[in-house]
């Protein structure tokens, strides 16, 4: 167990087996590479993407198959190989979420560029659907 200290949930323990790590870190985040996933609070869809490395980086993420139970079903084989992964291991997606400071209406969901976390080793990578047909802007509205 480590404990790590937060901007939004102060200190924290952590276990560094359940952390998540993005060999190429995330877009826009190229050097942050370690992260873990905490709920957000019993029974919501969201979670905490908190960063490892920066105690002040964080991203709100949620299930993208709860805005759309087809999601990734229409992919062209290029864009269904992004989401393979190399042993052919059970491999978990999510979307980050934007909500704009004071304005949750308006919350967006990139499902251009979803989180794909290899279950078993817990690498991670955010690939990009360019063909898709998806937005990164993405309305949030649950199902």
């Amino acid at each position: 167990m480590q404990k790590i200290n937060t901007t939004r949930f102060g200190e924290i323990e952590i276990d560094e087996e359940k952390g998540v790590h993005f060999p190429d870190g995330l877009l826009g985040f190229p050097d942050r590479k370690n992260y873990i996933i905490m709920e957000h609070k019993p029974g919501s869809p969201f979670l905490w993407l908190q960063s490892m490395d920066s105690p002040d980086l964080a991203f709100v993420m949620t299930n993208p198959f709860l805005l759309d139970s087809g999601y990734l079903k229409n992919l062209s084989k290029d864009e269904e190989a992004l989401l393979k992964n190399e042993h052919d291991d059970e491999v978990l997606v999510f979307s980050l979420v934007t909500i704009p400071k004071g304005m949750i209406e308006a919350a967006t969901v990139n499902l251009m560029g979803p989180i794909i976390i290899e279950s078993k080793s817990r690498n991670a990578k955010q690939v990009i659907l360019a063909n898709s047909g998806y937005s990164h802007r993405h309305p949030l509205i649950l199902k």
